[in-house]
């Protein structure tokens, strides 16, 4: 007996799909191209993909006049309506490659050079001739309605298997290439180069990525695999290349930020951070390498707050404390605020140190339960923007994994006084205020000169790669020769994890510069 069917039609847009009792709103709009924020992978904890219900009878999960898409069921046909900070199409990629404007192409062969982020896609067109980029597009990897970080798309794949979220990072892919392409007639792609952790290369090539959990070194993991794109279902181009990783959890994304920052080549010791939801950090110099994956978890993507919100239209994404302790802020292109992105979020906590605001345990001196950034009436959701203890302690969780990853590299190699540099990679890194990470003890407290942005350093080793055959070699040579350190079960790392729990740090002589602002 045929099972029945409920007709869901999505606003705005008006697209339908026809849906079984047993499927999510989520999976019933993942059918048909539409992407709901699900940051959590759809169970139900996050509380980011809130849709509202028009018409229609439906059985789910309810928060306040809203609904959960990924806990609400069709028991009639339904008429849908997501709202913009719901909806993963609305957000603006941030990145710093605005400023390279669109050439014409020397000939009619041409390359393309991509960062495959967990979050987002991001892609240089190349002329091969020349060897300069042409243009760029970004888009936000259609994967994300299975969860924000790697172990969630591990796990789908392995309850669903790989070929679903194949096919949605190979749309993804198609659409920044046709993106690229735009307007350029007669062009011929010859080449494709991706740089992107592990788990996403491995769903990019179409295979399971599960052994990665079972064994997070092997020495699969440093190969630079080739493959033809069209049998992919990669529409724009003949051969694809990925850049080797190091491990499990550390890709050929990182590789790329080694080979764009230099730090490969110096006889100096430097240490590279890549901030994300996923912080790899690696430390070395031309004569060794070592390299490790800390779990931040999500706070710095805006997930896990209560006004957290991916980076925007209508996200705070800066912000200062005035001497009546309120909060003065911008907000990305200037529309009324919705929430808090990560950059906002760590301003927001520092300025509240800073003033004496929250202690340093994190919590609010006054005993208040909340401080609120914007009222509800000047809200672009009629709902307040706060920030409560709790938001607080996801704060102090993310910037915790990642300085004490930091350290504990440091006590195996090199003490941190003595890097000649630290490289500050990702695209949310380029957007970083060192001075406000320091304050919260996201970065070591260390002359500011040292600290190196190199933007989104996975796309530009992915640009290398691509262009030079002495790069390539060098990124073959980076992956081989870097050691993966593994921090779970390591005593060091758990003694300082639990040291940087604090604002900035339990050792209070490891911040000199921030100890004097509060003085």
């Amino acid at each position: 007996m045929e099972k029945k069917k409920h007709r869901i039609t999505f606003h705005p847009g008006k697209k339908a799909v026809l849906a079984e009792e047993k499927d999510s709103i989520l999976d019933a709009a993942a059918s048909c191209g539409i992407h709901i924020s699900s940051p959590c992978a759809g169970r139900g904890t996050c509380g980011k993909c809130v849709v509202i219900v028009s018409e229609g009878i439906t059985k789910g999960v309810k928060k306040g006049n809203t609904y959960l898409a990924c806990k609400t069921h069709p028991l009639s046909d339904l008429s849908v309506r997501i709202p913009d900070n719901s909806s993963t199409g609305k957000y603006k990629i941030l990145d710093h490659f605005h400023e390279i404007k669109k050439k014409a192409l020397s000939g009619k062969n041409a390359g393309i050079a991509l960062d495959i982020g967990t979050t987002t896609v991001a892609g240089f067109l190349v002329d091969l001739k020349k060897k300069h980029v042409v243009g760029t597009a970004s888009a936000y990897n259609k994967q994300v309605v299975h969860g924000d970080d790697v172990l969630s798309r591990i796990d789908h794949s392995r309850k669903h298997g790989v070929e679903k979220l194949n096919r949605l990072i190979v749309e993804t892919i198609n659409n920044v290439a046709e993106e690229l392409l735009e307007g350029r007639r007669n062009v011929m792609v010859t080449d494709l180069c991706a740089a992107g952790n592990t788990t996403m290369t491995y769903l990019l090539l179409n295979n399971d990525p599960s052994v990665i959990k079972k064994n997070p070194v092997l020495d699969e993991y440093k190969i630079p695999y080739t493959a033809n794109a069209s049998k992919l279902g990669i529409s724009a181009c003949g051969r694809l290349q990925t850049l080797p990783g190091i491990s499990g959890y550390v890709g050929g994304d990182v590789v790329g930020d080694v080979l764009a920052s230099g730090m490969h080549k110096s006889n100096k010791v430097s240490m590279l951070i890549d901030v994300g939801t996923n912080g790899e950090i690696v430390l070395g110099n031309r004569e060794w390498l070592v390299a490790c994956s800390t779990s931040a978890g999500p706070a710095f993507e805006g997930a896990g707050t209560l006004c957290g919100m991916k980076a925007s239209s209508g996200a705070i994404d800066k912000i200062s404390i005035n001497e009546n302790l309120k909060a003065e802020y911008r907000t990305i292109d200037d529309e009324r605020p919705e929430g808090i992105c990560g950059s906002g979020l760590i301003d927001l906590v520092a300025g509240l140190f800073l003033k004496g605001v929250l202690d340093h345990n994190g919590l609010f001196a006054d005993k208040r339960k909340k401080y609120v950034v914007v009222p509800k009436k000047e809200s672009g959701t009629g709902k307040e923007i706060a920030l409560t203890e709790k938001d607080v302690k996801s704060i102090i969780l993310s910037k915790t994994a990642i300085y004490a990853g930091a350290e504990t590299l440091a006590k195996i190699g090199t003490p941190l006084p003595e890097l000649e540099n630290i490289y500050i990679a990702g695209a949310f890194g380029y957007y970083l205020d060192i001075e406000k990470a320091v304050t919260i003890g996201l970065l070591p407290d260390l002359p500011r000169k040292r600290y190196k942005y190199i933007g989104n350093g996975s796309l530009k080793g992915a640009l290398l790669y691509l262009t030079d055959a002495k790069k390539r070699r060098e990124a073959d040579a980076v992956a081989k020769k870097t050691t993966y350190y593994e921090l779970s079960g390591d005593k060091t790392f758990s003694r300082e994890f639990l040291k940087a729990l604090y604002l900035p740090h339990q050792d209070a002589s490891r911040f000199p510069l921030v100890e004097k602002k509060l003085s």
